[in-house]
């Protein structure tokens, strides 16, 4: 699938096959009750593209606390490395500043997980901040499988 952003403004055309759960540009805000957003990421082994990280079209906005995070593993990623975990969170630093952080074992099983905001996710964001997903540990690796949908919630006043 080929996708094209001319404009500059964020907003992708996408050719050829898509699928629901497009990884790196799928998911979207979700506007929950009052004061309180939900973003929704889909990740797919395949989105790492050989790397380690990568980063979304999520971002949450200044001004904001992450309140709770959840996974949902529908297809085991294979993860290699010493201790490796994959987190979601600020984009460059989500080894520590994420909502949620996924251990080797929860991301090579499916099931659903939950997690605690750590680093700036654990208070009100300074910034507007780009969501990435990442792996850390020592020299980790991960191949084209997994799949996971991502909730993050968060309240801004």
């Amino acid at each position: 699938m080929t996708l094209e952003n001319t404009a500059g403004l964020g907003v992708n055309n996408h050719y050829g096959h898509r699928e629901t759960e497009y990884g790196k540009v799928g998911g979207g805000k979700l506007p929950v009750q009052g004061s309180v957003d939900e973003i929704v990421i889909y990740v797919k082994g395949s989105d790492f593209d050989g790397g380690t990280s990568f980063d979304t079209k999520a971002y949450i906005p200044a001004g904001s606390l992450v309140r709770e995070a959840y996974a949902e593993v529908t297809e085991a990623f294979a993860l290699g490395g010493t201790t490796p975990t994959m987190n979601v969170g600020t984009s460059g630093s989500a080894g520590t500043n994420y909502s949620i952080e996924l251990s080797e074992a929860n991301a090579e099983a499916t099931g659903q997980y939950d997690g605690t905001p750590a680093g700036t996710h654990a208070a009100v964001l300074a910034a507007d901040t780009t969501i990435a997903v990442e792996l850390d540990g020592t020299t980790p690796t991960v191949t084209d499988a997994g799949q996971m949908k991502v909730v993050i919630r968060y309240i801004k006043i």
